[in-house]
């Protein structure tokens, strides 16, 4: 059975949380200056722009550098983190609402060659090749130029397919990278990754609570 190309509508569920866990299994591909890469993803995390003090879009604000987030669902947000790494997110739900769910692990399918290169990637694991927000972009070719792509559409180079994967288990966590100062944000459960999958991101469990910085400011 062929690949098909997601639709729009699959990106204006208005639950943001539902349509990270929907995109597990799900196929990247990347068509960029001729080179084809695809790899399905495995690992997501949620972000809600009204109450999630983990997201860029939190309070409404809409800035230059987050404003693709506030675009109608189906658009990829490229942001880079720390000036250095790409990070590729899907922005879900309708116009303004600032809802994105970030890819953070894919596992490779087609234009692994492609993608050691432009990592540089000589002599590693293998799963490390694309096994973080990061590392996926730049394997995928994935940069800024990329930000606000319709991933719906069939001339974008950034497209998501529907893909005859079986998901069988999906573990759900707390998100990678959260600072004490946002706090129970952190502690919510926003992460989910295909059990048992070579592929994810480390580390494979957290738990905020640990450190004593919280115990003082969160709520929960």
């Amino acid at each position: 059975m062929a690949n098909v190309l997601l639709e729009e509508k699959f990106y204006l569920e208005n639950d943001v949380i539902t349509i990270a866990k929907l995109l597990l299994g799900k196929l990247l591909v990347t068509n960029i200056n001729g080179s084809l890469c695809s790899g399905i993803i495995v690992e997501t995390e949620a972000y809600r722009g009204k109450d999630d003090r983990g997201a860029h879009s939190y309070g409404q604000k809409i800035l230059n550098k987050n404003k693709t987030m506030f675009e109608q669902g189906g658009r990829a947000y490229v942001y880079i983190c720390y000036g250095v790494h790409p990070m590729m997110n899907v922005v879900t739900s309708a116009l303004h609402v600032g809802d994105a769910v970030l890819i953070r692990a894919v596992q490779p399918v087609e234009g692994i060659e492609i993608m050691h290169e432009r990592r540089q990637f000589r002599g590693k694991n293998p799963f490390e090749l694309t096994n973080g927000p990061g590392k996926l972009a730049i394997a995928f070719g994935i940069n800024k130029a990329q930000d606000s792509s319709k991933l719906f559409d069939v001339n974008s180079m950034v497209q998501i397919f529907d893909y005859n994967f079986n998901v069988k288990n999906i573990y759900t966590g707390q998100r990678v990278g959260m600072s004490p100062r946002i706090g129970s944000c952190a502690f919510r459960l926003w992460r989910f990754y295909i059990e048992d999958n070579k592929w994810v991101s480390k580390p494979k469990h957290i738990d905020y609570r640990s450190n004593p910085k919280f115990k003082s400011i969160c709520n929960i």
